[in-house]
């Protein structure tokens, strides 16, 4: 019963977050003034950075509005599920469950297609390859929101992401997202799965009435439950940050000396600087963007064989436009310095 109670306040705590969050579903109030600043710049642009630069822009635009759709979608399924635990509704916990699953693997698909996108743009400089990659992304997104089933789609990129093929991409992360599945799909159809769930489990013998939350088979629904929210959590920044970094390609169209041969070339951490104070701090003179230096940052610490921790970066302060940065490396401290955030 300890496991129930900590998947009720898991849940519980998951829906009073996004309901704190609920601005972040006003899509329009948030990105509606950008996305006009977006199209103004865009306009300026010489072909074909002039449509790159916005096509890009809406991936990162209608990706963040499918993270904030599904986290609201995850919450009323939680609420459900919550529900049906303190109902002792069986047959809700299991139909809510693998909806929430399946959720979650139509949103994993989403973003694991926009992450590819992100790796397979780097050094990209063919219009041809490029536009591929992009529309691969579009289409991808599109099924997500307004797919529809087979019978009713008008053509394969109408139709809506099958769950088979979503469940199959969220096992890259989740090993045994399919047995899982497969587990939960017993206790939603109509067949012994679900019986079971609501009577002796012998046909013609015994009382038919829901199981309580003793059960072996209630337990273990209650607990997938509760690990999807656990796989949530760890991914909660995550998400949100391949939209930043989408919109980041689109600050990068907007630099000076922006081609499309040149636009996603990646850079090498090459730095000036000895990084032994604030004075002599690290500094990329050819990032295009503080994300970008912030991005080499990254790249120079590990090639000098540093670990990523954030928690050894200290703030050392913001001085004639550029941000310092203070590591404690095996190696010793190591200044940085970015210049600040400028964004689109």
């Amino acid at each position: 019963m300890e496991n129930i109670e900590n998947t009720l306040i898991t849940l519980r705590e998951f829906v009073s977050e996004i309901e704190e969050n609920d601005f972040l579903r006003n899509h329009d109030d948030l990105f509606g003034g950008l996305r006009k600043q977006v199209e103004k710049k865009s306009m300026k642009l010489k072909p074909p950075l002039n449509v790159v630069s916005k096509r890009l822009y809406y991936i990162a635009d209608n990706t963040f509005y499918c993270i904030e759709l599904f986290n609201y979608k995850f919450s009323l399924l939680a609420q459900g599920i919550i529900h049906a635990i303190e109902t002792e509704n069986p047959l809700s916990l299991a139909n809510n469950t693998r909806s929430l699953l399946e959720q979650l693997a139509v949103f994993i698909y989403l973003v694991n297609h926009v992450s590819t996108m992100l790796e397979d743009l780097k050094d990209q400089g063919s219009i041809e390859k490029i536009d591929k990659i992009i529309s691969k992304s579009e289409k991808v997104i599109n099924r997500v929101y307004s797919g529809e089933g087979k019978n009713k789609a008008k053509s394969k990129d109408d139709e809506a992401i099958h769950v088979n093929d979503a469940i199959k991409e969220l096992s890259k992360k989740v090993l045994d997202a399919s047995e899982t599945y497969d587990y939960l799909c017993e206790f939603v159809h109509p067949n012994y799965g679900s019986n079971v769930l609501v009577s002796s489990g012998e046909l013609g013998k015994g009382q038919i009435e829901k199981k309580g939350l003793n059960s072996r088979n209630i337990q273990s629904i209650i607990m997938c439950s509760s690990s999807i929210f656990e796989f949530l959590s760890t991914r909660k920044i995550f998400h949100p940050v391949i939209t930043w970094n989408v919109n980041h390609l689109v600050e990068l169209c907007f630099q000076k000396g922006a081609k499309i041969t040149n636009v996603f070339a990646e850079k090498k951490p090459v730095a000036s600087g000895d990084g032994k104070t604030k004075e002599t701090a690290l500094h990329f003179k050819k990032a295009r963007t503080s994300q970008e230096a912030m991005k080499l940052q990254y790249k120079y610490l590990e090639e000098i064989g540093c670990s990523i921790n954030p928690s050894k970066r200290q703030n050392g302060g913001i001085k004639d436009g550029y941000v310092f940065d203070l590591w404690n490396t095996h190696l010793g401290e190591i200044w940085f310095k970015t210049p600040m955030y400028q964004g689109l």
